[in-house]
């Protein structure tokens, strides 16, 4: 049986590498844009568009790349048209992966570029080092929790296995003393807390000690499904 790659046209063809360059990627909505809480999701929803697409070479790094410019037999030098073609397509794959993006976490894009732009082990020991640090301070439980999670997450597409513990002890070190009470709770308890169950608790906690009629710390160990 012929298998159907080979009947494929070279990527470097300008012709087939201009096609639906637009309708490829930039007439492509999605439903769940990325923001702080659903990497995972995201992820499998753009890498099934681009393996949909056949485009997975732009991000593997398998996509032949034509050389800039071509010297024509009289020694002319002029732009290479496979070179420019394969250049629209990125752009427009870039274009693309943008819009996926939701507008409120597009900010944080440019220091996730900053950051990978270095070495692994450099971003790894960096990233560790920032999880030492980190406090709730004055931010809400929402923003803490949330900037502790991505931290987990990029550590974890550095190919960085994460314990459920160790996510956790981050961050009971980093809460106030006022969350002392509750910490004692969840770390005194002879059944474990998994980490939805920890940050239903949190959440629960700060309702109770900004709210002017406080309670006594109570803790629901119902499991909530916060992180997706």
């Amino acid at each position: 049986m012929t298998n159907a790659e080979d009947n494929l046209p070279p990527l470097t063809n300008p012709e087939v590498l201009s096609t639906n360059i637009n309708l490829d990627f930039s007439s492509k909505q999605i439903n769940v844009h990325l923001d702080d809480m659903n990497y995972l999701l995201c992820q499998h929803q753009v890498l099934f568009t681009i393996h949909g697409h056949a485009r997975e070479y732009f991000l593997d790094g398998s996509a032949p790349i034509p050389p800039k410019v071509v010297v024509s037999a009289t020694g002319e030098t002029t732009l290479n048209d496979a070179y420019s073609q394969i250049f629209k397509q990125d752009c427009a794959l870039v274009s693309w992966l943008l819009s996926t993006v939701s507008p409120n976490f597009l900010p944080q894009i440019s220091t996730l570029l900053q950051l990978f732009s270095t070495s692994s082990t450099t971003k790894v020991m960096h990233l560790h080092c920032k999880l030492r640090s980190m406090r709730k301070g004055s931010s809400s439980m929402h923003v803490y929790l949330t900037k502790i999670k991505e931290i987990y997450d990029t550590l974890t597409t550095c190919g960085i296995s994460i314990q459920e513990i160790e996510h956790i002890a981050t961050i009971l070190n980093g809460l106030p003393h006022e969350y002392d009470p509750f910490v004692a709770v969840i770390t005194s308890s002879q059944e474990s807390y998994a980490l939805d169950c920890v940050v239903s608790v949190l959440m629960d906690a700060e309702s109770q000690l900004y709210n002017p009629l406080r309670l006594l710390p109570s803790i629901n160990i119902t499991q909530v499904s916060y992180f997706p």
